[in-house]
């Protein structure tokens, strides 16, 4: 009987999705026979196709122009992990050729115990550039003569200042030691135009390279951001958005919740910083070269919790295998902190896990970071003043009061750490120049109720499980 496999299994051989695996049947391109409502496809003919595919003429992935095709390894560090065809139009990969150092392969391109996944991988990597509509990107793009983001990212061998992962191009001879940001300067050029949109250089004068030797191509999200180092310390600079600049002020106003809620080393601190008349938040990176930050996303596509399961215990089991100390109370406090500020903007790539990155062992809950949109900054007056303001919760949960229900166990939860904090919302809102007095009070107003809920799943949780402020 002939070998035959699915029609996943024929995409992922063929590189194309299952959806031209189904047109390739009906066009009578690959031998297939149907049982039930599936397809198993011919082998054999899953062959041909593949080396029709490869033969002169015809390039990888439907693709015309082979300048768009280029071949990389995914390095960790100097552990080459798999040889990979990335097509820099589609930004598809295939080809993958695992590597002998593919136990240091990210957790995100694929279950880990098994080989990694194409299709993650190109998602990985994705994850990883700026986003396209990322504002002042345009003019870096012109200056350094890149096509996209994902180029740019590319040009710097996706070297960024959270982890040690790096893309080598074919034949190059490179040693991470000689080009990482932990253990060598950076361009700091591109950053200034990342964040502001400003010109470094003046008409006519040389630039310099046409590359961004910078972390900040491999550093995503929506806000202006840009890394900068002063005195032997990284330290992330992130810009608002708007004439009222709001997300800076409110990152600070964060981190004093944090401050109150968690104890050192379980939240990045921000603080506020000038730069052109400007203000933005500031913290210093929270790893070294020798750790390295897994995201969540990671942690889930590593243990196959897929869309539409479960994301909490999910998470929650994943934890428990890799051994993570204090995870359950962790994470409840991150959704509790979440809760009392309003933030609709945790997503499972600003949250997740540290670890030991040639060791891979040690996994602990990375510190919390990332909260500029809490605490109302995309609302108006009106809309708070007014009740009308809704937000959704993530990511574990879309409704606020069913997330903050998965905290079970809240005894570290002390209801006094939050007395005073009120005025520091006041305090906080109000040196942004741009704020509406009206707004701040509002703010209040709402974190208050907050807190009130808060303190009373306590109360609930705390008479089942202890008294307040008792760690488990």
């Amino acid at each position: 009987e002939a070998p035959v496999l699915t029609t996943k299994e024929a995409a992922e051989r063929l590189g194309v999705s299952v959806r031209r695996v189904n047109a390739l049947i009906a066009a009578g391109g690959l031998q297939a026979e149907r049982f039930g409502r599936s397809w198993m496809v011919d082998e054999r003919s899953v062959e041909e196709r593949v080396a029709l595919d490869r033969g002169p003429g015809r390039l990888k992935m439907d693709e015309r122009d082979p300048g768009n095709l280029v071949r990389y390894t995914l390095m960790n560090r100097n552990h080459s992990v798999l040889d990979f065809t990335y097509n820099r139009r589609t930004r598809q990969t295939a080809d993958l050729v695992v590597r002998e150092g593919s136990d240091w392969k990210p957790l995100g391109i694929g279950l880990r115990e098994r080989d990694p996944n194409r299709y993650d991988l190109a998602a990985w990597i994705s994850a990883r550039s700026i986003p396209d509509l990322r504002p002042n990107l345009s003019p870096v793009l012109r200056e350094t003569e890149a096509a996209n983001a994902a180029d740019l990212m590319f040009a710097s061998w996706g070297l960024n200042l959270s982890d040690q992962y790096w893309f080598k191009p074919e034949g190059a001879d490179l040693d991470w030691h000689a080009i990482n940001y932990f253990e060598n300067g950076y361009e700091e050029r591109y950053g200034e135009m990342l964040l502001d949109g400003s010109r470094t250089a003046a008409p006519g004068v040389d630039a310099g390279p046409r590359c961004s030797s910078s972390p900040d191509s491999a550093t995503p999200g929506m806000l202006p951001k840009t890394w900068t180092r002063e005195n032997g310390v990284d330290y992330l600079v992130k810009g608002g958005t708007g004439g009222e600049n709001r997300e800076p002020y409110h990152e600070v106003l964060a981190s004093r919740l944090l401050a109150r809620l968690c104890d050192e080393g379980e939240y990045v601190p921000y603080e506020l910083v000038k730069r052109h008349g400007r203000a933005y938040s500031r913290c210093a990176t929270m790893v070294t070269a020798e750790t390295e930050l897994v995201a969540a996303a990671d942690v889930l596509v590593g243990f196959g919790v897929s869309e539409g399961r479960d994301p909490y215990h999910g998470y929650r089991k994943a934890c428990y295998e890799l051994g993570v100390p204090c995870a359950e109370t962790l994470i409840g406090k991150m959704i509790v902190a979440d809760h009392l500020m309003a933030n609709f903007d945790r997503h499972t790539h600003n949250f997740g896990l540290i670890r030991n990155v040639e060791a891979l062992d040690g996994y602990r809950v990375a510190p919390l970071f990332d909260h500029g949109c809490g605490f109302y900054s995309r609302a108006t007056v009106e809309e708070l003043l007014v009740g009308r303001y809704l937000w959704e919760s993530h990511p574990f949960r879309r409704y606020p009061s069913q997330q903050l229900a998965l905290v079970e166990d809240m005894g570290w939860y002390d209801p006094q750490r939050l007395d005073g904090f009120l005025d520091e919302v006041v305090e906080v809102l109000a040196e942004n120049p741009g704020a509406d007095g009206r707004f701040v009070e509002a703010v209040r107003g709402q974190t208050a109720k907050q807190i009130e809920t808060v303190n009373d799943l306590a109360a609930e949780r705390c008479a089942v499980f202890g008294g307040f402020g008792q760690v488990p």
